[in-house]
């Protein structure tokens, strides 16, 4: 092996054991957030009954990060903890995608490990990837999606656009986002080479990339097994608006706003450094084509979400940052050599190292008080949405169980989260009842009360951060975040 090989292949393999170290570090102390509940319930119940493998779809969500959960539970006795490393491991096939993406866009290695370096090092990935939802999986398709399509339009062959079409499969089987994957197939032309000899080759392409087509809707036909099929679409509504509705909801009058809100999120992210790296890289004249497809990759499917949106939230915005992160790479290596004073790039490689570094250290070491968006604090561990203390919570009822029956009681109904985690933690434990409350009422239930002189009964609340006129007894009770809220045990005297 020459020097050089060596040299790179070293880099790759301690980069890859980094990302590992920063995306297991305390990975239990993360507070479960209510989304990752709910599809680790999902993925449970499939685990224990091949019937439900499509449950899902009662919510409207597509079930492929499921499905692999529930292949991983096998495993992992810890349900959760077999959801984040799904996220992992999309995220590390990520880093490979991003690496291979960049070889074939700009023909140089060191642009491949530059782009890996700032994966591991990417404060959006960091978070997700260590997190039991679908945006880690969805970013891995999104990044391996284009890189097919790539390939196909530069070799044009069979191969290539079959796995094109399962590629786009995982993606549309994963989230209704990835069909924004299939939207932008068409882009990847402007590397065609247009000329009269080639017009028999773009009728070959077209033809190929339909066949990629037909494989990935035949993919995405499994769902058709299920007779909650619609709920897709009436999910989709929730969230997003139909081409009616844009005039009558006054959708363009937000349409600006939202943009500038959404870029606000992506810098914050990225870090003002890697901006002005992003920056310089569109003015540079080399590799026009291929710095202009990544950034349709990401600009289009972003002015989608500002205009169609009814609701934004930063991880909304995670699949499409990635194909930045080929921009920064390919920018840091042009500014090097356009840089004579190399002091004044050892001085800007340690702007984006130390902000890199810092948010990545308040990420792993005080999560409340990270430097990421405040929506995402809130969702994440500052609010109702955050299971802080449910962990510690399971354990102590899991004691109680080896003595002795019990029922715990909690606040909300489908989807809530301490009822959730409790479903996942105490699914087959016989020594357990369930109790569901929708609202808190003013007196505590006749059936609690009837239940509790027979037996321990435990209330989890979530929402509610005082109780008054119940015969409740104190057990315990912890801080969500940095924020004023609380989630409580109290057992009924």
């Amino acid at each position: 092996m020459k020097r050089k090989d060596f040299l790179s292949v070293s880099i790759v393999l301690l980069l890859s054991f980094l990302f590992f170290i920063l995306r297991v570090y305390d990975l239990k102390s993360l507070p479960i957030f209510v989304d990752e509940a709910i599809y680790t319930h999902w993925a449970q119940l499939g685990l224990y009954d091949a019937s439900l493998r499509l449950v899902s779809l009662i919510d409207g969500k597509q079930p492929l990060f499921n499905w692999l959960t529930t292949a991983l539970m096998n495993l992992i006795p810890n349900p959760l903890i077999a959801g984040r490393l799904i996220s992992i491991g999309a995220g590390f096939f990520t880093m490979i995608g991003l690496f291979s993406l960049c070889i074939s866009l700009f023909k140089n290695r060191w642009v491949g490990i530059i782009s890996v370096s700032l994966y591991v090092f990417y404060p959006f990935a960091l978070v997700l990837n260590r997190m039991a939802i679908y945006e880690s999986l969805i970013g891995m398709f999104t990044i391996w999606s284009l890189y097919a399509v790539i390939m196909l339009v530069r070799y044009i062959s069979l191969g290539t656009s079959l796995v094109l079409g399962l590629v786009l499969g995982g993606s549309i089987l994963t989230k209704s986002s990835g069909f924004t994957n299939i939207y932008l197939l068409p882009s990847a032309l402007i590397l065609f080479k247009f000329n009269r000899k080639n017009i028999k080759k773009l009728f070959i392409l077209l033809f190929y990339i339909c066949v990629a087509l037909l494989i990935a809707f035949l993919c995405y036909s499994i769902l058709l097994l299920s007779d909650k099929f619609s709920a897709i679409a009436d999910k989709n509504a929730i969230f997003i608006y139909h081409f009616r509705e844009l005039i009558p909801y006054r959708a363009f009058d937000k349409w600006l706003e939202n943009i500038f809100q959404l870029l606000n999120w992506t810098v914050i992210y990225l870090t003002y450094p890697v901006v002005f790296v992003i920056i310089f890289s569109f003015f540079k004249k080399s590799y026009v084509k291929e710095k202009f497809l990544l950034f349709l990759w990401f600009i289009i499917p972003l002015i989608g979400i500002a205009l169609f949106g009814r609701s934004l939230v930063p991880r909304y915005l995670f699949s499409m940052t990635l194909l930045l992160v080929p921009v920064i790479a390919i920018g840091l290596w042009e500014l090097y050599f356009a840089l004579k004073n190399k002091i004044a790039y050892s001085l800007v490689v340690a702007l984006i190292v130390g902000f890199l570094s810092f948010s990545n250290y308040k990420i792993l070491t005080d999560m409340p008080h990270a430097p990421i968006p405040k929506e995402d604090l809130n969702q994440y561990v500052n609010s109702y949405s955050s299971g802080e203390g449910l962990k510690e919570i399971v354990a102590y009822l899991q004691e109680l169980t080896r003595k002795e029956k019990i029922l715990i009681a909690s606040e909300g109904t489908y989807g809530s989260l301490p009822g959730t985690v409790i479903e996942i933690y105490f699914m087959h434990n016989t020594q357990v009842e369930r109790y569901k409350f929708d609202t808190l009422p003013k007196k505590l239930p006749k059936e609690l009360y009837k239940k509790a002189k027979s037996m321990p009964v435990y209330i989890i609340f979530n929402e509610t951060q005082s109780v008054k006129n119940w015969p409740l007894e104190f057990v315990m009770r912890f801080k969500r975040g940095s924020g004023g809220l609380f989630l409580s045990l109290y057992k009924i005297k």
